[in-house]
């Protein structure tokens, strides 16, 4: 009942919102669909847009666009008055911090206080979290507006889809076709433009292979680096919460301020220039005659778009470093060795004591039968989760990490690259065996950080992903080389089924860049104060009133024109007063010299 109040709100705000513009979507004059989130954050700082005009942009998207996807489930009825609130800091000076004003969806199975944490299933529909998550507390308290949850696999259990109680969510760029899983409604969200990033978690794939098949960047960060309370558990040993966006900045923005280390990571590297990069063969190219999904042949068109992103990695002076038999049967083992059948129980009781709903213990959720996949078979772990397992877990854990370790101390290796999948997507018609995915076999077992990036488009115009894997806690140095790899690309590209709700004219977009790049705001001459300060103010309320603005063009051209017309005059003060300036200068010296000849001639006299 509470969702569908929920769901009605979200129904009454874009109705008036629409009342309000006429019958008309919101119009701004950026473009959401391709703006980073520190464009964003530069937008709403600067006054071109308002948080709460930003969340409406957002909220009707989802309303434009979710039913082609069904990835956004819950809406967070209090976005707009929270986009306020944060407009009225901002208007006495105070940013709250690096993403004020900046909307985010995050995945069903992480707390948002006032939304219920699902899991994908309905059996926890009324599952009430009593605070945050630790990650979604600090989303906040750097200024971000958690503008809704995401659909998943139910019970984050599939790799190869995200199907659940609440339905199937659609591929980003063909809805034909899956969007992979399990926080395919997280990559989906992003990709769609429902809000400015995402999160989602990983156990073995699940936010590096819907962002993948969704052309956005999704990081697995080092296991531990991230809090996991308030989050729905899968396995404790491997589950990791991560971050979904449109480039690799916004990526490290975010997990600066959710990672626990209180690290500040960059992407100020631009290029590969003596970086050593590992290519495992195996996962490159493959055999179709081999029994391991990680070791099979991989599909011409992925495989060709790797062998063009590995020559333009040497292009921009990365030296290229082939590797064989990596990954073999023993390091299967080592990977299959996993406790998610014996920590899932635990792990959900643990986990639900600090929630309200009708659903109170494993066994319980078990009984229910509201939820699309069987838990019958996870009952008898129930209290199995023993101190010796789980150092018996780690020690395998540390032979493949010791493994890992030898492979890029004996190449010297910076990252190690693959595909991050090797069969082409598969439509959701079609009956497979799921996903073949080099990143399910080596970042979840050995908890080292692993991160995807933009590869390129197939023959079907639909996405892939190229993986690098570093060292435990070498995120910065992740960040780095995908930030040079990302340069190297087109860029963010925006799904053609769902396009930009409105237009934003060329003059506008000139007037921003015009008025970004001027001097003339801390460059101006004292006669000129009151002049600027009446543009600026012009400026302000031009894009303060653009929503209601018929002539946005014309009256853009309009600014641009003042600007250019202060700038001269500027430059004309300026060198009015730099000839005064001369010419006091050659008065005082000629002064100067006067009194000095005066001074001597009368000293001669006496």
């Amino acid at each position: 009942m509470k969702n569908r109040i929920k769901s009605f709100s979200l129904f009454l705000i874009l109705f008036f919102s629409l009342i309000t513009n006429v019958f008309g979507l919101s119009k701004a004059p950026i473009d959401i669909t391709t703006s980073t989130i520190s464009e964003l954050e530069n937008y709403i700082v600067k006054g071109y847009i308002t948080s709460e005009q930003l969340v409406n942009l957002y909220l009707e998207r989802i309303e434009a666009y979710n039913s082609k996807y069904n990835a956004v489930l819950f809406i967070n009825e209090d976005a707009i008055a929270e986009a306020r609130a944060l407009d009225k800091k901002l208007a006495s000076d105070e940013i709250v911090g690096p993403l004020h004003g900046i909307p985010i969806v995050v995945k069903t199975n992480i707390d948002v206080k006032g939304l219920a944490t699902t899991a994908g299933s309905k059996a926890l529909k009324d599952n009430y979290p009593n605070e945050d998550a630790a990650v979604i507390a600090k989303l906040k308290a750097a200024g971000a507006i958690i503008i809704a949850t995401t659909n998943m696999s139910e019970f984050a259990f599939s790799a190869g889809n995200s199907y659940s109680s609440y339905g199937q969510v659609l591929n980003a760029y063909n809805p034909l076709y899956t969007p992979y899983g399990s926080s395919g409604g997280s990559a989906v969200s992003v990709a769609a433009s429902f809000a400015a990033a995402a999160l989602g978690t990983d156990t073995n794939s699940s936010v590096r292979v819907p962002a993948s098949a969704a052309n956005l960047v999704g990081i697995r960060p080092t296991v531990g680096l991230v809090s996991k309370d308030g989050v729905i558990p899968y396995d404790t040993t491997r589950d990791t919460v991560g971050v979904l966006s449109k480039t690799v900045s916004d990526n490290a923005l975010i997990l600066s301020i959710i990672d626990d280390s209180d690290t500040e990571y960059t992407t100020n590297n631009s290029s590969l220039k003596g970086k050593k990069i590992g290519i495992i063969n195996s996962f490159l190219k493959g055999s179709s005659t081999s029994s391991l999904k990680a070791n099979s042949l991989t599909n011409d068109e992925i495989y060709n778009m790797m062998l063009d992103s590995i020559k333009k990695m040497e292009e921009d002076g990365a030296e290229i470093v082939y590797i064989d038999d990596f990954f073999t049967s023993y390091y299967y083992y080592l990977w299959s060795s996993s406790l998610a059948g014996f920590t899932f129980c635990d792990g959900f009781n643990s986990y639900i004591k600090n929630t309200t709903g009708t659903i109170r213990s494993f066994t319980a959720l078990t009984r229910s039968s509201e939820k699309v996949y069987s838990l019958s078979g996870y009952a008898s772990s129930c209290g199995a989760t023993t101190n010796s397992k789980l150092a018996s877990l780690q020690t395998i854990r540390e032979k493949y990490q010791t493994h890992v370790d030898e492979v890029f101390a004996t190449y010297d290796l910076d990252v190690i690259a693959y595909p991050t999948t090797k069969n082409k997507i598969y439509k959701l018609s079609v009956q497979t065996s799921g996903v073949k995915a080099p990143s399910t076999f080596v970042s979840s077992a050995t908890g080292y950080p692993s991160i995807t990036v933009p590869l390129g488009f197939d023959s079907d115009g639909l996405p892939y992903g190229i993986e690098f894997l570093a060292l435990k806690n070498e995120e910065d140095n992740l960040y780095e080389i995908a930030s040079a790899y990302e340069s190297l690309g087109e860029g963010i590209v925006t799904p053609s089924i769902v396009p930009s709700l409105y237009e934003v004219p060329d003059e506008v977009t000139a007037l921003i860049t015009y008025n970004e790049s001027t001097t003339l705001w801390d460059d101006h001459k004292l006669t000129l104060i009151n002049k600027v300060n009446t543009l600026k103010d012009e400026i302000a309320t031009y894009f303060k009133n653009y929503s209601s603005n018929e002539n946005v063009s014309a009256d853009a051209n309009s600014l641009i024109n003042d600007i250019k017309d202060l700038e001269k005059e500027n430059a004309k003060k300026a060198d009015e007063i730099n000839n005064i300036a001369y010419i006091l200068i050659g008065s005082s010296f000629i002064i100067f010299v006067l009194v000095g000849a005066l001074k001597s001639k009368t000293r001669h006299r006496r």
